[in-house]
């Protein structure tokens, strides 16, 4: 087994294939998510065209509770997407967090709207509902993505 040379440790491994993607998709949840928040706090009505239960205390409260948690979320993905880009095998460290935050926040908001009925108000609140369920779908569906990536391409670390 040869060596690797200071120069060669310094400078890293080089990303997987598919890297920029990941770091692109990783920037565009953290915009999203914070936009989406944005909208919920600051843009007058904002809060009441995307509730799916606008009039529900409970459910406010539920959803009042997220922003710490997304924001989590979002930083992790920001940071691997700026690992990603500078190169650095970190990156994958931060993708796991990442995308375990973004299934474990799904799991709870799917769980709410099940209990509540939240999905069967789509053909009375269908702007609402169906952002919901996009909102669900893609978290999900890019979580399980981004930590199937980073699981592909764990060896990054090993080589970087």
């Amino acid at each position: 087994m040869a060596e690797m040379t200071a120069t060669e440790i310094q400078s890293g491994a080089k990303a997987p294939s598919g890297a920029t993607l990941m770091a692109v998709v990783m920037i565009v949840v953290a915009a999203v998510t914070a936009i989406y928040w944005i909208i919920w706090f600051l843009i007058p009505g904002g809060r009441d065209a995307l509730a799916t239960l606008p009039h529900d205390q409970a459910y406010i409260s539920f959803e009042n509770a997220f922003p710490a948690a997304d924001g989590w979320m979002s930083l992790a993905a920001l940071v691997a997407a700026i690992q990603i880009l500078r190169g650095k095998a970190s990156a994958i460290m931060w993708m796991f967090l990442g995308g375990g935050a973004g299934m474990y926040l799904a799991g709870m908001d799917v769980l709410f709207d099940l209990e509540n009925g939240v999905y069967r108000s789509v053909a009375t609140n269908p702007g609402s509902v169906g952002t919901e369920i996009a909102i669900n779908l893609a978290t999900i569906g890019i979580s399980v993505w981004v930590i199937w990536w980073a699981y592909k391409h764990r060896d990054w670390i090993c080589r970087g």
